[in-house]
């Protein structure tokens, strides 16, 4: 199965929010993992990247609103 990411939020709790509205409206999607995203010494400030499956990445982005 191909994740395509599909949207860059601003933050990560922004990011796991959208996450959630999208898992309640019958779209699985998950974080990424960003190792750029990691804090001093490698402590995870966690992701802003929303990853779905390639089959659900167009309902996705209409839920989203991303073109």
């Amino acid at each position: 199965m191909k994740e395509l990411v599909i949207f860059t939020a601003e933050n990560p709790a922004i990011a796991q929010m959208l996450v959630e509205k999208l898992s309640r409206l019958g779209v699985p999607a998950r974080l990424g993992v960003e190792t750029a995203t990691s804090g001093t010494f490698g402590i995870p400030e966690g992701s802003r990247t929303i990853l779905v499956s390639e089959e659900h990445a167009h309902h996705a982005k209409e839920i989203l609103e991303v073109k």
